[in-house]
């Protein structure tokens, strides 16, 4: 089959970026179905080896393949031999894996030029053993994504430690939550209850490096292989017991703990996941008794495993992707959240998304189809309460909190407000600002305070005060520092409108049946509702109280996008804290 243009094109562009490495050469080439397949001899003779890295011989034969989508996509590298198995960033023994993510890794524009340099690099590092195999994705499995289109995910979120290394087999509990998701319910099985099913939890002595496979009988061919018979029919055993308990229309889901040679401990297991139909599994068991080889010749007439992936945020593996944010101060707090609306609704899914185990909600309101444009409520939630329709989307938010709904005045609920470890006041109410700043002068107050609003005009400026809930710290106090300052700057006029009692551009939403508010959107008041949570978060997190005041990029005003006040008095001021923030444009 002769080339295509675009196969000569590829073709031609390898050979002109090879000029450059004269030790890698075309030694073959042939178009391939949907793409072109050449072949290149490198020499390795150039390399700095180191024990540990990728045992290479004096001449290498790769197998490059440039599919027709090229250069959109960067080409695959193959080897002809399994010598690389268990080496870091090769897939399933063969395939280079030279971008970790080519999404964001490969520029096109680079041509094979690039190509051909990063497989240079590629090579260099392998080596040299510059790779660490005990981060390389998906190590101990192969190096690929386990995942079959229309499978489940499996969530699994607790701790396997009690497991010592080498061979274990045993029984675990599985709890189906939607359509699309399955939790790992219990790792030592007991009785299953009406919302549970049973599943089967190995654990392998080696690594996968080929990967997990298609079949049953992969699995225990693996096992046979890294351990011995004995070990094979203890899996075929449990396999077959715990079918017995499914229902025809169920499936069998098996969770594979692989261990990666390179780590100890709990982090060492990876785990993946396949399932099979229960009517399957007997086909499926009698097929891995007779089968002892991995290139059984009969291995396609059983029923294939489909491949589950596995959600693993077990604590040993997985850190948070907020780790090293501010809002970490909120992980585990118990919060009181006053006002559930343009700013409150949003604060309490920031707080709730950082890890905040329990929050306490208190509004009067209802939710109304016109406060869809900018609070946290959907179609559903019309006619409802605000703080039942509120706790009811934080509890689907995580499982981790919480949320208890309480309709009524905030103010009225003083003598709950030492059971929290913090009070965000959102409801710009001028009542409620006068009872917090009369308990937290009286120390009746023991906890930080957040208090929180924006503008009418069109919700992109913000106003913040924070206390620690040391006694003679008042939400009052700070906000007349601020007060203070703003007048006395000219880069601050504009916040001036926070204390001027006839600067209140309000908007009525409906004639004559709705209660005056402010201009804003969705956007805005989420904005000025993140950067509190963040800011809040910050001061706490080092002990400070702290006011500020606050704009969003796209503000109208021209004002400086932080202000940071100093708080006079014992403790450390808000300047500790503005130290440590670089930001461009921010006033301190």
């Amino acid at each position: 089959m002769g080339l295509g243009l675009l196969q000569r094109r590829a073709l031609g562009d390898i050979q002109m970026a090879l000029l450059g490495i004269p030790l890698l050469r075309v030694v073959g080439h042939q178009a391939a179905d949907e793409g072109l397949l050449v072949a290149l001899d490198l020499d390795t003779s150039q390399f700095e080896k180191s024990e540990g890295g990728l045992p290479v011989e004096a001449v290498e034969r790769l197998f490059v393949f440039v599919s027709l989508a090229w250069p959109l996509i960067p080409p695959r590298v193959e080897v002809d031999h399994q010598r690389w198995n268990h080496q870091p960033h090769v897939l399933q023994g063969r395939r280079l894996c030279l971008y970790l993510d080519p999404a964001t890794e490969w520029n096109p524009e680079a041509g094979m030029t690039g190509f051909l340099e990063r497989l240079w690099e590629w090579f260099a590092d392998a080596i040299a053993n510059r790779f660490n195999a005990a981060t390389a994705l998906y190590h101990p499995v192969g190096g690929v994504l386990h995942r079959s289109e229309g499978a489940p995910t499996v969530v699994v979120t607790e701790s396997l430690a009690h497991l010592a290394p080498g061979f274990h087999v045993g029984r675990i509990l599985l709890t189906p939550r939607t359509p699309r998701r399955i939790d790992v319910a219990s790792w030592n099985r007991t009785r299953p209850t009406d919302n549970t099913i049973p599943g089967v939890l190995v654990v392998l002595s080696d690594s996968l490096p080929s990967g997990g496979g298609n079949h049953l009988s992969d699995l225990a061919v693996a096992i046979r292989g890294q351990d011995a018979r004995q070990q094979r029919r203890q899996f075929l055993s449990a396999v077959s017991k715990t079918v017995r308990q499914l229902e025809p229309n169920q499936h069998l889901y098996v969770i594979i703990g692989v261990p990666n040679r390179h780590l100890t401990g709990e982090q060492r297991l990876h785990l993946v996941g396949w399932r099979l139909q229960q009517t399957a599994v007997a086909t499926a068991v009698d097929a891995a008794g007779r089968r002892h080889k991995p290139e059984d010749p009969h291995a396609d007439a059983e029923p294939k495993v489909e491949w589950t992936y596995i959600d693993d945020i077990r604590a040993a593996v997985t850190t948070r992707r907020d780790s090293e944010r501010p809002v970490t101060w909120l992980e585990g707090k118990n919060i009181e959240l006053w006002g559930c609306g343009a700013l409150g609704s949003w604060v309490a899914e920031h707080v709730v998304r950082a890890g905040a185990s329990r929050i306490v909600l208190r509004d009067n309101g209802h939710v109304t189809r016109g406060l869809l444009v900018r609070q946290n409520y959907t179609e559903v939630d019309v006619g409802e309460r605000k703080v039942d329709a509120l706790a009811r989307r934080l509890e689907v938010l995580s499982d981790r909190v919480t949320a208890r709904p309480v309709h009524g005045l905030a103010q009225l609920a003083m003598d709950d407000v030492n059971k929290a470890d913090i009070l965000f006041d959102c409801t710009v109410n001028t009542s409620v600002a006068v009872t917090i700043g009369q308990h937290q002068a009286g120390g009746r107050i023991a906890i930080p305070v957040a208090q929180a609003a924006t503008d009418n005009d069109t919700a992109t400026l913000g106003i913040l005060t924070v206390t620690t809930g040391r006694r003679g710290e008042t939400t009052n106090r700070i906000d007349r520092y601020l007060e203070r300052i703003a007048a006395g700057r000219p880069d601050l006029q504009s916040f001036r409108r926070f204390w001027d009692p006839h600067h209140h551009a309000s908007l009525t939403p409906t004639l004559g049946c709705s209660v005056p508010t402010f201009h804003g959107s969705s956007a805005d008041s989420c904005s000025i509702a993140a950067s509190a949570v963040s800011l809040a978060s910050l001061a706490l997190s080092r002990g400070i109280a702290a006011g500020y005041l606050l704009a969003s990029p796209h503000t109208p005003y021209d004002v400086p996008l932080l202000t940071s006040v100093p708080v006079p008095g014992p403790g450390p001021s808000s300047d500790e804290l503005t130290r440590a923030m670089v930001i461009p444009g921010v006033s301190r």
